[in-house]
């Protein structure tokens, strides 16, 4: 059945469609703006069970007035159909923004998190448990907002559970322990698939998948995950404890509320983030050609957008050199330099000959080896750290072989030309294998 109209919103088209409903956006005419039309399909609207889900999703969403969780306007039982006026999101989820972009640099990934996290923190205040926190579900506003939306399986602790005992609902890949047993649940849940969410975002991987003759479900139960430094080495280690809390076997063990956890992310982006955060979210989605210019500017400064350090965030760039660091290096070589004066000047009280053997080697120079995700540095067949790693290394000029290693990428090999007394540096991105 086409629809056109519902009650004074005129249909546009379709944007979506769902297990169990499409939806429609669509113009609200008695306001002039852009709406969401979420219709429970033909072939449901007979089965009282998903019925009852429908209209339980409208009253939950009815109850969240929030500007992190998309509103609802209006619910509408017309000629045997049933249809959830909603809020209008123009933006990107971020399920399709990791499909763009691999991973979110760990500041940017740290404010969607809050926002996701502001939006489970009133809902579980009001005993709402979502029950389904995955990138699709969470979307990206062109003024950058984060919004929460889908509460199709959400859980009303104030009006009861339409789920059966030992049943288990969601998404498999994003599904908490407790969930995947069938057992009751809480607020904790939501948390553990919120944790998986802000793993993918950072590393670009989810720390469980199918592979090795094991479910996710399986998986999710039993194995450990690979941490997140392991596969992103930039992201800072006080946000991989907040993932990790998360990640939790144990209900008991995670967050004891989600305000804590809430605070505990605006304990890492507060001093990270010195403008207004829908603005940082703006300058990423705009660094990485999501929105337009112009869309920016609307509420971003231009001399903000073309900020270096930013810049090189966005694009995934190690921070430029500290000027305490830069100083060691040039202390370092200065002193090999001298070490260098010292050692020519004894050697030319030598033979000529060893005199020019020794003179033709020139001073050392230096090499800063950077690797994505991380990596052991090998430097001429012998093993010199593992990234990341601050500090230069020393080297003899001439040719040298850098071999870097990580089990789960493939192995890269470059060689690099050291000059005397010149700082080199070198920047790899490992493959990754496939299983």
């Amino acid at each position: 059945m086409t629809i056109k109209q519902v009650n004074n919103c005129e249909i546009i088209g379709e944007i979506g469609i769902g297990g169990m409903a499409v939806i429609y956006k669509a113009i609200q005419n008695s306001l002039n703006r852009p709406v969401a039309i979420k219709v429970l399909k033909e072939e449901y609207a007979s089965d009282t069970q998903l019925v009852a889900r429908f209209i339980r999703e409208a009253t939950s969403l009815a109850a969240l007035q929030h500007e992190n969780i998309v509103h609802i306007y209006d619910f509408v039982k017309e000629d045997g159909t049933f249809r959830m006026v909603m809020e209008f999101v123009e933006g990107i989820d971020l399920f399709d923004l990791l499909e763009k972009v691999h991973h979110i640099p760990p500041t940017v990934g740290a404010i969607i998190a809050l926002g996701v996290s502001n939006a489970l923190e009133y809902a579980h205040y009001r005993g709402i448990i979502h029950r389904d926190i995955k990138p699709s579900n969470i979307i990206l506003s062109r003024k950058g907002e984060v919004k929460l939306m889908d509460f199709g399986i959400a859980r009303d602790e104030n009006l009861g559970d339409l789920t059966r005992p030992g049943t288990s609902l969601g998404t498999p890949a994003y599904m908490s322990p407790e969930q995947i047993m069938g057992v009751k649940i809480d607020f904790r849940s939501d948390l553990f698939s919120f944790g998986i969410v802000l793993y993918q975002m950072l590393t670009g991987v989810k720390p469980f998948s199918e592979g090795g003759g094991k479910s996710i479900m399986h998986k999710i139960l039993n194995a450990q995950f690979i941490r997140p430094r392991k596969i992103n080495p930039d992201i800072p280690k006080s946000l991989e404890r907040i993932i990790l809390r998360c990640l939790a076997k144990e209900p008991i063990d995670r967050w004891k509320s989600t305000a804590d956890l809430r605070r505990a992310l605006e304990s890492f982006v507060a001093p990270r983030v010195n403008m207004h955060y829908s603005g940082r979210l703006l300058t990423y989605l705009y660094h990485t050609k999501i929105i337009t210019a112009s869309e920016t500017e609307t509420f971003v400064p231009k001399d903000t957008l073309m900020d270096k350090q930013l810049l090189r965030e966005d694009a995934g760039m190690p921070p430029p050199l500290k000027l305490g660091t830069i100083v060691k290096v040039q202390g370092a070589l200065g002193m090999a330099m001298l070490v260098w004066i010292l050692l020519v000047h004894l050697l030319s009280s030598m033979a000529s000959s060893q005199s020019a053997a020794a003179t033709s080697v020139g001073p050392p120079g230096a090499l800063k080896v950077v690797a994505w995700p991380w990596a052991k540095i090998y430097i001429d067949g012998a093993y010199a750290d593992t990234t990341p790693v601050a500090r230069s290394f020393s080297l003899s000029p001439g040719i040298h072989k850098v071999t870097l290693k990580n089990p789960y990428f493939f192995s890269e090999t470059r060689k690099v030309l050291i000059e005397p007394a010149t700082p080199a540096k070198l920047k790899v991105e490992l493959r990754r294998k496939r299983h």
